[in-house]
């Protein structure tokens, strides 16, 4: 969130920075004049008007007029002015601007650098907002753009068979067809799509709404809890709603879905990498992207308020009451006063030893420290820090907690293997797409880098093989590292919330090094897509789109279990009470059982 933020000022303050881009605009000139004196008029300068916000960005564009001019300021920026280049279509040329009106619905989108942020002008009510008239679609509609959509999949997708057969998406897409044989809302149109992506069980694969309909999904509300999955069961471990519900109550049944069923709708209509549902249950607790307050209204509808059943964690009673949702910048404000130590770290990764007890701990939140274009040394020069230090310390026992490791670059994982290995290694077999540029421009119209990054060759089954290493250097030899080689005992901490470089780090480590794997399976591992190149297919009928990612990596692990999750040596989890208790009940378990040792977190 902060980071989109950012991103944002920079882009409204760098269109004072430089010069004007060179605009390909073939004799439109008369157009959009009349267009502008159209649009300069007061009563249609008006109606544009007024301060609007987003629960995507920490900040409000006030739009406002300058004469027959209108402005648009975003907070602690200068106004710029911007120019109708169709019906509610302004644009400010310095910067690639586009904003969009949708007046009937007091709604903004603001499109920049293939980015879309969307906004609802100040004043409107929720209310108002969801009794707006809906948007539908005709079955011509969106069966054009689920062909489109099955089509640019089965071109562009390279790992598109990897967790279905070609026949189980046939069925699938069928179904979808028959889905949409009758008029949908557009928000039932994007479950559909859902269902599409999700089966493809590819985290770095994913559905959007764009314009009219990425501000309404946008725009829900959230229902004001944080939760814990365990077996199935849901329980509220934030309470972020004015009621008071004890933390720990289990959540029995919303609006009469019981909680099972809830679990499973969500699972149709979202997924991790792999067949296993462990990572998407880990993720609605914890991830920003899924979590479960968010995915509910989506799924099940949004509402002005839910009827909640719960068992209440003090007095075992069974209740029920109404509950109001929550703005999700709301959300995030009223954990942070309500819950800052739950708060994660922003740190990529933190190390700390403890002489007296002769353990080290490396703690990685993710595989790239402040952005994926940083110096190459960063991780091996703080890796050879650490290591270091265990050496000259002469520690025995080292933890590394991977646990809600974000992923990131696979080779900043591969670096840390060279401590441990006594042989070369080469952590990927393969990196294939399905084309080179010539291919996709002609498939899907992108003009793409491929020959020059990859520098992709055609093999005999058809697919292009990665030669070029320098973006994805897991497919380069590492060799052992001599100084400060660790031989002492190793014990990976590891959850359903890794994904992507996480999962497959846990993955190699267990294949080629002596650790030994504590918590539950992650949700990335092997044979999953790198995420390094994607594209964006936009429908041509409805306000969806799906992100492909083009490249698709398979790991030198044992492939009879490459379709799921890293599994721990040993399982342990946190359970409800020790969440309440701020306990780490899988730390615990590696100094008791592991190490036999009484240090505490």
């Amino acid at each position: 969130m902060k980071k989109v933020t950012t991103l944002l000022l920079l882009f409204i303050a760098f269109a004072f920075s430089v010069s004007a881009q060179t605009i390909n605009r073939p004799k439109l000139d008369t157009q959009l004049n009349i267009l502008t004196k159209e649009n300069k008029s007061v009563g249609n300068l008006d109606k544009y008007l007024g301060i609007y916000s987003s629960t995507q960005l920490q900040l409000k564009i006030t739009i406002s007029k300058n004469d027959t001019t209108l402005m648009a300021q975003a907070t602690g920026q200068n106004a710029f002015p911007l120019e109708a280049s169709a019906k509610d279509r302004f644009i400010f040329h310095k910067a690639g601007i586009e904003l969009l009106f949708d007046i009937s619905r007091s709604k903004m989108t603001l499109n920049q650098g293939g980015e879309t942020y969307w906004f609802t002008r100040d004043g409107t009510t929720h209310q108002q907002v969801i009794a707006q008239q809906p948007i539908i679609y005709q079955p011509e509609a969106m069966q054009a753009d689920l062909t489109k959509f099955r089509n640019t999949l089965i071109k562009a997708h390279p790992g598109l068979y990897t967790n279905q057969t070609h026949d189980e998406f046939e069925n699938l897409m069928n179904s979808l067809i028959v889905e949409t044989a009758k008029p949908l809302e557009a928000t039932a149109f994007y479950k559909v799509v859902l269902k599409m992506i999700a089966n493809i069980h590819d985290d770095h694969t994913g559905a959007q709404a764009f314009n009219e309909l990425g501000s309404i999904i946008a725009n829900q509300k959230w229902l004001p809890f944080q939760i814990l999955v365990k077996e199935e069961r849901i329980f509220i471990v934030n309470n972020l709603s004015n009621l008071q519900i004890p933390d720990g109550s289990e959540i029995l049944a919303i609006d009469g879905h019981l909680s099972n069923e809830i679990l499973s709708a969500i699972s149709v209509h979202f997924s991790s990498d792999g067949t296993s549902r462990l990572g998407l249950l880990h993720s609605l607790g914890t991830s920003y992207f899924k979590l479960f307050g968010k995915l509910y209204p989506q799924i099940f509808g949004e509402k002005l308020s839910y009827n909640l059943s719960y068992r209440d964690y003090r007095s075992k009673q069974i209740l029920t009451v109404q509950v109001e949702p929550v703005a999700g910048q709301n959300y995030i404000d009223i954990k942070t006063k309500r819950y800052p130590s739950s708060i994660p770290s922003t740190d990529a990764f933190n190390f700390e030893i403890n002489k007296q007890d002769n353990y080290a701990i490396l703690k990685i939140d993710r595989f790239f420290k402040d952005s994926f274009r940083e110096p190459e040394n960063t991780f091996p020069d703080y890796y050879k820090q650490c290591f270091k230090e265990i050496s000259s310390n002469k520690i025995g026992n080292l933890i590394i907690d991977l646990r809600d490791n974000s992923g990131g670059k696979a080779e900043n994982a591969a670096y840390l293997l060279q401590y441990f290995i006594d042989k070369p290694i080469v952590p990927a077999k393969e990196i294939v797409t399905l084309g080179d540029d010539e291919y996709f421009l002609k498939t899907t119209g992108d003009r793409l880098k491929l020959d020059e990054e990859f520098a992709p060759v055609r093999q005999k089954d058809g697919t292009f093989r990665v030669t070029k290493f320098d973006k994805v250097r897991e497919l380069a030899k590492f060799n052992p590292i001599g100084d400060y080689h660790f031989n002492g005992k190793l014990v990976v901490l590891i959850n359903g919330g890794m994904v992507s470089a996480a999962g497959t780090a846990a993955g190699l480590l267990k294949e080629y090094t002596n650790a030994i794997l504590v918590g539950t399976e992650t949700s990335g591992y092997t044979g999953i897509s790198n995420g390094v190149q994607k594209i964006t297919i936009r429908g041509d009928h409805t306000e969806t789109a799906i992100s492909i990612p083009l490249l698709h990596a398979v790991y030198a692990i044992n492939p009879a279990i490459q379709k799921r999750g890293a599994i721990p040596d040993y399982e342990v989890s946190n359970s409800v009470q020790d969440m309440l208790e701020n306990r780490d009940a899988v730390l615990e378990f590696v100094f008791k059982n592991l190490l036999q040792i009484k240090a505490k977190r």
